[in-house]
């Protein structure tokens, strides 16, 4: 489905690539806003069209035909060229972008296929960098022809050959036995054969995981009610669509009075619960439908999804940190959530948002039992540190200094507290025009309004106050830290449990930095930075944090072994 033969030459995708690039661009258009842009944005406009359905036909129609006009320029303008040592990719309307990749560059490539192009045959290649926050090349729509020869010409390149010496950073598993030729073959059906033709499956999750992992994450589902509730508060349809149902849940449950608007509020909380909990059970489905962890030389693979399968191939020695988290719902399953960045992609992110071919690739296990952990913990360490512990429960940790909780306690007060009372202030402003009426002044709403705001802040403050030891000393509990001669490992959390952790040699910068309560108590927090984040130990002694800073430091410059 090419302009031009596979012959070298400059090349057109498939026209089926216009589809691609007009979800690209609602997407980069979207993700210009930030979330709650984002989300004021989608319900302003819902109210708009709610407001005045008579344009509802004629703006839908426009937005269409811009998509179509721009992905279609995207596409013409879009041109790539594979080459005897790089590839060249040229696009752009507007703003023209030449891309120019190396073989020697690329670290990985990832085959990835959507509803349309596995109907019609056809692949996305991907194509990873190092030290890039997002893939710096993609062909969208191409025969998988177009990406087995490229699979094949970077393995070529790259000198996959048996009288390759290994290096500090190979194995002996990581030179081929059958030569260059065998590894070019092995390469060219990636993505393109069955896990089990490729390598080692580690896991696989059952349809019945996939409903424990979408009960195992609210998401962000809170934040868009609370937005909906902003906005949607304008908008008549949407109020008197409430009210009527408060009012008939209250007169069908328990009749009126004070009885039936309990009950009437106690059924709509319980019903959008379980709106909630299926719409993340769905989410899950779809983002992590037939997902499947395989080992593939010295390189971890994912592939997952129901509508778009999506392949994540990440090289062990790739990987910067590890990060093992498990909050109270994962504990209650006795699961884990395993993350293991790259170079340039991020930790602090939402776990959730990684579906988007352009992001860094992190590899993800969103549902893994503790011993598969360990294989994985294993595997990417490559026996340099076994005794390294990534388990939260691990016997290993030792906590900080108890002055955390003091800090913990206060910084619950004096950070979240401001916080909450802000949202109570917008809440009742909320609840006070709703219970306005047709006979209050502007004086009498002003004054409903402002008592309503303190009575609940005082209660807010009240119980911050009698909530910030506890909260103080469970964040205490779950602060703990652990280090061998190789590799540093910090635990986290509330009632969860997280933990970081990460190799000496990694290390990109050492921090150790003292606040005053820290000075006063010969106290300090020690940062290793790595190329995607931090590994934080607070409140330890300031002499055993100079030491460890020193030590790191030390580690990293002496090792042989390249740290990417």
């Amino acid at each position: 489905m090419l302009n031009r033969s596979d012959s070298g030459g400059w090349q057109r995708t498939s026209p089926v690539a216009i589809a691609i690039f007009v979800g690209r661009s609602a997407k980069s258009g979207y993700d210009r806003y930030g979330m709650w842009s984002q989300a004021v944005a989608a319900i302003g406009v819902t109210a708009f069209l709610l407001r005045n359905p008579q344009y509802t036909a004629l703006i839908l129609t426009a937005v269409l035909i811009i998509f179509l006009l721009v992905g279609g320029l995207r596409y013409w303008f879009f041109r790539f060229r594979i080459e005897e040592d790089r590839i060249l990719i040229r696009q752009g309307v507007l703003n023209r972008t030449a891309v120019d990749l190396p073989f020697e560059r690329i670290q990985g490539i990832n085959v990835n296929r959507g509803p349309l192009e596995r109907i019609l045959g056809l692949v996305t290649v991907v194509i990873d960098t190092s030290g890039s926050l997002s893939a710096e090349g993609q062909l969208p729509a191409v025969s998988p022809g177009i990406a087995e020869r490229l699979i094949t010409r970077v393995a070529e390149h790259q000198g996959l050959a048996p009288d390759v010496p290994a290096t500090p950073d190979t194995g002996p598993d990581e030179v081929p036995a059958e030569g260059l030729e065998g590894k070019a073959r092995q390469l060219a059906g990636a993505g393109l054969r069955a896990p089990e033709e490729r390598g080692e499956v580690l896991h696989r999750l059952a349809n019945r995981e996939l409903l424990k992992l979408g009960l195992a994450k609210p998401g962000a589902s809170l934040f868009y009610l609370a937005a909906l509730i902003l906005v949607g508060r304008q908008v008549d349809v949407v109020v008197d669509g409430v009210v009527g149902t408060f009012e008939s849940v209250s007169g069908a449950i328990a009749g009126p009075g004070v009885v039936g608007a309990a009950t009437a509020v106690t059924a709509l909380v319980l019903a959008f619960a379980v709106l909630l909990l299926a719409t993340r059970v769905g989410s899950a489905i779809v983002r992590y439908h037939d997902f499947t962890l395989w080992r593939e030389g010295r390189s971890y693979r994912s592939q997952s999804g129901l509508a778009t399968r999506r392949e994540v191939a990440v090289g062990v020695h790739k990987v910067q940190q590890i990060r093992v988290n498990q909050s109270v719902v994962y504990r209650w399953f006795g699961r884990y959530r395993l993350s293991a960045p790259t170079i340039g992609s991020s930790l602090d992110a939402d776990e959730d948002d990684d579906d988007g071919a352009d992001d860094a690739e992190v590899l993800r296990v969103p549902w893994a039992d503790g011993a598969l952990v360990e294989r994985v913990r294993s595997g990417i360490l490559r026996g340099e540190d076994e005794r390294l512990a990534i388990l939260p429960e691990d016997r290993a940790f030792r906590r900080v200094s108890r002055l955390y909780i003091r800090a913990a306690a206060l910084r619950f007060i004096f950070v979240h507290v401001p916080l909450v009372v802000v949202a109570l202030f917008f809440l009742a402003h909320f609840v006070s025009r709703s219970w306005r009426g047709g006979d209050l002044s502007s004086t009498d709403l002003l004054g409903r309004y402002v008592a309503i705001w303190a009575d609940v802040s005082l209660i807010w403050v009240a119980l911050s106050l009698l909530l910030a030891v506890p909260v103080g000393w469970l964040r205490w509990r779950a602060r703990a830290y652990m280090h061998t001669d190789d590799g540093i490992a910090s635990r986290f959390g509330l009632l969860g449990r997280t933990v970081e952790a990460c190799l000496f040699r990694k290390a990109q910068g050492v921090t150790v930095k003292r606040s005053p309560l820290q000075r006063r108590h010969g106290l300090a927090t020690l940062e290793v930075e790595t190329a995607c984040g931090d590994v934080t130990v607070p409140y330890i002694e300031h002499a055993a944090a100079c030491r460890l800073r020193d030590y790191i430091i030390y580690r990293a410059e002496s090792s042989q072994r390249r740290w990417h």
